[in-house]
This record gives C-alpha cells, structure tokens and sequence, in this order.
C-alpha cells in the first residue's frame, strides 16, 4: 500500500471517534447480555458509517461482525474509484480491526487510539501512475485534518496481500507485489520490520520505511533464482542465468520514480545466450553491484571469476538494451569462450580491455587484447598483441603482432562468420620461418628458412586467392641449401599459380624463374641457371667432374604434386662451358626423394636435423 494512503490512515480521526467508540461499547455490552443480533445491526451501521468517513469512493461491505469484546470482522471489503464507479481500487477478503475496551472506555473522545491492530487478509490493491502524473490511488482516503497534533501508532497486518504497480517508470510493465507481515503504522510512516516481499517472481525479507511520497527500503534474499529477477527486466532478459544467488535491494525515491542499488553474489553458476545458440559460460564466482534509475541499469561493478580467468565490467545499459560497457579480462580462455574462433585454429589465455556496445543479441565489442603461449591458424606463438573489433559477423584485426621465438608476424584484416565465411587478412614477415607459414595453413613439406616479405588472403568459402612477395634466406628445400631466394606470385580460387619472378641464389650464382600453371594443373616454369658451382646444385652433383667451376643452363621445368611429394621435370641445355662437355642437355626427373638424371638414379637424403 503506498505511504501517501497510509499517511492520509494516520490522519483519518475522525471516522474512529465518539460515534465508533460508543457503539464499539454498547455493541460489546449487549454481547455480554447475548444480544448479539442487536450488537450486529449496530456496529454494521457504525462501520458504514466509519468506512464512508475513510473511503472517498463507494464501499461495499459484505457481513460485519463482532468476534470477543475486542475484534470488529468486516467480509468482503471492496473500494471503488469515486472518479470512475467501475474501477476497483482495492478490495479485502476480511479486515479485522483489533482494539483495546479499556483504551476505548479512557480514550471515547479519540477512539483511534483504542485501535492497535488492522489485519487484512488477501487485500487486493491496484496502483496506476496517471497522466497528469499522480497515483490513482491518492483518491483511495479521505484527508481529514489532525486537530489535536496525536499520531496514530498501530500494527497493520497484511496476509496474503498482493499490490499491483502499474505503470511505473522501471519500465517492466507492471508490478505485482506480494506481501505478508507486520507493517508499523508510525505517524505519517508505514515501518515494515521483516516483512516478506514478494517481486520479480523471488522472495525478500523486507524492512524500512514508506512515507508521503518517498520509499526506503531494504530487500534482502537468499537462494534466489537469479534467473527470474534477470527475465524481468529489458536488459537482462535475454540471457538466461543459472545458478543460486544472494541479493541485497534498496530502494530510495518516491513510489512513481524509485531508484534500485544492488548488491548480488553468486557461486557456481552459468550465463546462457539462448539467442546464440545457447553459448553458455560456466562461472565459478559473481558479484556484482548494480543501480536502476529511470530505465537504465548502471553497472557500478561487476566481477565473474571463471578458474584462473577474472572478467570485469563497468557501464550502462539504457531500456532499449543498448549496451556501453567497459570490459577488462585476464586470462580469459579464447578457445573455451569463443568456440567459433577454433575453426581459425586460434587459441590462448587473453588479457583483453575495451568497450562492448551494442545489444545482447547484436554484441560489438572493440579493444585491445595481449595473449601469452597460443596458436593462431596453428601456428604456436610466444606473445599476441594487437587491436581487435568482434561483432556477430566479423572479426577484425588491426596492427596485430605475433611473436613466435625470434620471428615476428603483422597481421591486419578481417574474418567474416557468415553463412560463407569471408577472409580478408594480409601477414607480413620479420624474420618469419617457412616452417611456420606452412604450419599456419597445414601444408607438409620439408622447406625451411628466413622469411621476410608480405602474404595476402582474399576470399569466402574456403575459396581464397593468395598474393605473395617474400624474400628467403639461409633456406633449404629436401637437402638443397639456397643462400637467398625471392618469388612474386598469386595463386588463383582455382588453385592456379602464376609466378612473375622467382630468383634463388645458390653456389655462388642464381636461378631465376617464372611462369604459370597450366589448364590440365601442371606448373610450367622457364628455367635459367647461371654462375652456379655445379658441385652445390644437388640435382647434378654427381656431374660436377665434368665441369671447370660455373655451370649455365637454361630450360623449362614442369611442376605437380605437393611440396611434400612433388612431381619435377627440368629439361636443361648447358648454355656455355669451359670444357668439352659442351652442347650437354639434362633431363631431371624428380619424384618425391628419388631423382634421375639421364637416366642415372639420385636419392635426395632426408634431414636429420
């Protein structure tokens, strides 16, 4: 019941004066000579006449009654709108007015004060913020003057009581407010002490004061479904909340605008996304501190601890759902939390801070993020550290830098998650491996080395084209030792390769090449070796005696299979020589490790490093 009606209760004397204390004693009296009938006509009038004093609408009245010498019963109480005859203010199964006879007899001038305790059972009461910004309900009593400056000091008891706020500015639709227990009737105050609160489909003990106009009150719960307090709320309600909490409520403000703090904690629980697919998060530990004024839930503090990971959160979010949160993580787990990021072979333990806007079911989140030991497209990295913008639909990188031992990688761009998934990534080298960019995209083939250049990913479905120019250093490929080597090329959705210019040096001279492949899949390369020590070129080593020094060679070279197992064969005419061996051509045939030239067999030995 709001305080403005229990204030005009306290102020209401006039309806409990001579005319109620006369006939409660002469009623009593004649119950005591066993009249009770005459007893019952007399107090009913009485009591019309007393409600009609305190009620400003009509009343109706079902039987009214004596029980004892001190106990008036009033069945079936209903209050009606004086503006508005069809419209129920409140209505009460039975009300019971608890007085003292002896209070009664000294105080027949001031009848209220005999009067120490209402009781009403299963009241019914409906409150509706109006236009002009009033509570309907200011319409529910009488005021009547206090002329002798007395306060009223009663119990009411409500029993099975339910108050439904309708159109506060909590922006929940309505309220509907379960009460039972003990409320003080304290001058123009209602004292609740321990009373039992039910809202939001949980239970409180509540105690504090409601006064003209204004609300204090403090509501504290146990063993709560923190579920259905979150399901009530605009903000809260798409995320579905496991888990058993304690909560601690007080509510400041008037009744028409109340302002909520919070305290809630909560140990082993979950946070579900049934919008995403049912993500869920398991949480060890919550806690958080929170204030709801005029539809927007300040966030003051909110912690989660999931294992050695710490989740923090600071901010707002208004009535629409818009979120404006500050977000620190440490140690968050990508692959456990972001199982979608798994599918890029990206995983760690993040420290992340940034900004998450948007809603619940359209989250973006920008920031900054430092990931120690993880693997990003299968590559195993030291350090990861970079800015990152996650959405529904993308993953955007800028200024990443990965640090996997001495080599560092710079990545920019963007993942996209749609139905076609979408990758649009460029990586440059810094001392970068071979054996890591072949890690990063799974391709087995024994090429090691330093690489330094710039690697560009375009494409959707699994469909990519790949725009490459590297430099390599200190490099070998299958037992081949290259000093330096350099390649600008493109690889098409088709998986076609095309090279515009590839240079190796080695034994002192270079190779250079280039070329496409071809419709039926077979690279085809112009090949043209010159300067090279032929004792340092593997593929005609066993050919070194027959040359003084330098070879020149010039061809084509046809190219399939994997690097793993590749497929080549050069056909090499010696350009110019020193010795007699000029005019020699060479035919090489190099499948897998084993290699024939002219005719003659070569096996190309396996690492052992």
């Amino acid at each position: 019941m709001p305080s403005s009606q229990i204030s005009a209760l306290a102020g209401t004397k006039g309806w409990l004066k001579i005319l109620l204390g006369f006939a409660l004693i002469v009623a009593a009296m004649l119950g005591v000579m066993d009249a009770e009938v005459y007893a019952f006509v007399n107090i009913r009038g009485t009591v019309e006449t007393a409600m009609a004093e305190l009620f400003q609408g009509p009343v109706e009245l079902g039987e009214v009654g004596l029980n004892g010498l001190n106990k008036i019963v009033i069945q079936d109480l209903t209050v009606k709108d004086p503006l508005d005859n069809s419209v129920v203010l409140l209505r009460v199964d039975e009300l019971v007015l608890r007085y003292s006879l002896l209070e009664l007899v000294m105080h027949l001038n001031n009848a209220q004060k005999a009067i120490n305790e209402i009781v009403l059972h299963s009241p019914q009461l409906w409150v509706r913020i109006e236009d002009n910004g009033q509570w309907n309900v200011s319409r529910l009593f009488r005021t009547q003057n206090n002329l002798d400056g007395d306060t009223v000091d009663l119990t009411l008891k409500m029993e099975k009581g339910r108050v439904l706020f309708i159109g506060t500015n909590l922006g929940i639709g309505d309220i509907a407010v379960g009460l039972d227990g003990a409320l003080k009737v304290n001058g123009s105050k209602l004292v609740l002490e321990r009373a039992s609160f039910k809202v939001f489909d949980s239970e409180f003990v509540a105690s504090g004061t409601l006064d003209t106009g204004a609300v204090d009150l403090v509501l504290k719960g146990s063993e709560l479904d923190l579920g259905r307090i979150t399901a009530c709320f605009p903000q809260t309600q798409d995320i579905l909340v496991r888990g058993k909490a304690e909560m601690e409520v007080r509510a400041n403000g008037t009744l028409a605008e109340p302002v909520l703090n919070a305290m809630v904690a909560m140990e082993s629980g979950r946070l579900e996304f049934p919008a995403h697919d049912h993500v869920a998060y398991s949480v060890d530990k919550l806690e958080g501190f929170f204030r709801y004024d005029d539809q927007i839930l300040e966030v003051t503090k909110l912690d989660i601890v999931q294992g050695d990971a710490r989740f923090q959160a600071r901010g707002v979010i208004d009535g629409q759902g818009d979120m404006n949160l500050n977000i620190i993580a440490q140690a968050f787990d990508l692959a456990d939390n972001l199982g979608f990021l798994d599918t890029y072979g990206i995983s760690g333990k993040a420290n992340v801070a940034g900004v998450l806007s948007g809603t619940i079911l359209q989250p973006d989140f920008r920031g900054e993020l430092y990931v120690t030991k993880g693997t990003f497209w299968n590559l195993a990295y030291d350090e990861l550290r970079g800015q990152v913008a996650l959405d529904l639909d993308s993953l955007r990188l800028n200024g990443w830098n990965i640090r996997s031992d001495r080599s560092v990688y710079a990545l920019g761009g963007s993942i996209g998650f749609g139905a076609v998934p979408e990758v649009d990534l460029t990586l440059q080298c810094s001392a970068g491996r071979a054996e890591h960019i072949l890690a990063m995209f799974e391709v087995p083939g024994d090429l090691t080395g330093r690489v330094d250049g710039t690697l560009e990913f375009r494409g959707a479905g699994g469909t990519w084209t790949t725009r490459g120019k590297v430099f390599m250093s200190d490099a070998r490929y299958q037992g081949q030792v290259f000093e330096a080597g350099s390649a600008e090329f493109f690889i098409g959705p088709d998986n076609r390769m095309s090279i515009h210019q590839g240079t190796v040096t080695m034994g002192g001279g270079t190779v250079d090449f280039s070329g496409a492949t071809q419709p039926d899949g077979t690279l085809m390369l112009d090949v043209r070796v010159q300067n090279v020590l032929a004792d340092r070129f593997l593929l005609l080593k066993d050919w070194a005696d027959q040359f003084a020094g330098r070879i020149n060679l010039s061809g084509t070279a046809s190219v399939r299979g994997s690097l793993a197992r590749p497929w080549l064969r050069m056909q090499l005419a010696l350009d110019e020589s020193t010795n007699q061996a000029a005019d020699m051509e060479f035919d090489v045939l190099v499948q897998g490790r084993q290699v024939v030239v002219n005719g003659r067999n070569l096996q190309i030995p396996a690492r052992t490093n």
